[in-house]
């Protein structure tokens, strides 16, 4: 989106608009949350100097997210009419597709190896029926497939 806007100019709010639900109701809400509540608390007790080191960083990561993913949907408005707004808003996106990018990153190479390291694997089994419980009870059923709809939509319509 942000290619194309730089490209073109043009501000497709309907589909910013989308991909912010996905971020702060699929990413934030379900993913981040489950690693937060669920995910974190074990680690850090498991592996309280590395396990700990990390959960903190993630989570200072989910807590820029949201800073930043609040600041950029605010831009949404003013970008087709405001050349500086839509100028920021390109660079907050930037700014969240590297982030991002890392953070996944830390997640493959730091994160999931010390999960394996650390918890033993029963506890893993506890951890993911905890997961489970928490998608069915607080978050809902149907989330991944309404979200993975969304997504593929706007990957169709962006992918280079």
């Amino acid at each position: 989106m942000a290619e194309r806007m730089r490209r073109t100019g043009d501000v497709p709010e309907q589909d910013l608009e989308t991909a912010f639900t996905i971020v702060t109701e699929f990413a934030d809400r379900c993913h981040h949350a489950k690693e937060e509540s669920v995910l974190f608390p074990v680690l850090s007790a498991a592996s309280p100097k590395e396990g700990a080191e990390i959960a903190r960083r993630l989570t200072s990561d989910h807590i820029a997210f949201r800073k930043l993913v609040k600041s950029t949907r605010d831009l949404i408005p003013r970008a087709a009419a405001q050349t500086v707004s839509r100028n920021q808003l390109v660079k907050n996106l930037d700014t969240y597709a590297r982030l991002l990018r890392e953070h996944i990153a830390i997640e493959n190479e730091r994160l999931l190896p010390e999960v394996e390291r650390s918890i033993p694997p029963e506890e893993r089994m506890r951890l993911a029926e905890e997961f489970e419980r928490v998608e069915r009870e607080e978050i809902g059923p149907g989330m991944h497939e309404r979200y993975h709809h969304m997504i593929h939509t706007l990957a169709h319509s962006y992918a280079p």
